[in-house]
């Protein structure tokens, strides 16, 4: 299935929206509480809106996952759906020292393994977006549990589990 391309200043849009919601200065920040935004939670997603954003306000979507075993926040993943866009786009911080030439792949249960790379590395984290069109976004709203591999330096595959618990609501709650 073709990916297609946003715009730069889609991508630019997305950010700013991003950013302003969460304020997460690394992708292993604890969330900040966002007085300015109403919160929902739907079962292992998050789900913010800003506060009197009106029908223009754009809700965001999160999970905060955790290295496996402890408490230790490893990667935040983000959907949202930019504007003038008909579908979400998942983003993905990781923090910095991540391999990025081989990018990263993502698996819904046990299908197939979708390939995406990073788009970019900031101070604190780097950053992957996967637009999520048609059967992709059905898949993720079917699952139970998606795989998103990454590298560490040294090469070494870093497979890091991600709930779908009620995500299908969450992604309804941010539909424009």
């Amino acid at each position: 299935m073709p990916l297609r391309r946003m715009s730069a200043s889609g991508i630019l849009a997305l950010l700013t929206m991003l950013f302003s919601l969460y304020m997460v200065p690394t992708a292993q920040a604890q969330p900040q509480n966002a007085p300015d935004a109403d919160i929902q939670q739907f079962r292992d997603w998050e789900v913010r809106c800003p506060k009197g954003g009106g029908n223009d306000a754009r809700c965001t979507m999160t999970q905060l996952v955790n290295s496996p075993g402890s408490d230790r926040p490893v990667m935040r993943v983000v959907v949202a759906y930019p504007p003038q866009s008909s579908d979400p786009v998942m983003v993905f911080l990781l923090p910095l020292g991540v391999r990025l030439a081989p990018g990263l792949q993502l698996q819904v249960d046990n299908g197939e393994e979708i390939p995406f790379p990073y788009q970019v590395c900031m101070d604190d984290a780097c950053r992957a977006d996967l637009p999520l069109q048609g059967q992709l976004l059905n898949q993720l709203r079917g699952g139970t549990r998606a795989t998103v591999s990454l590298f560490d330096p040294n090469g070494e595959r870093l497979d890091t589990s991600i709930s779908l618990l009620g995500f299908t609501d969450a992604t309804r709650a941010i539909a424009p």
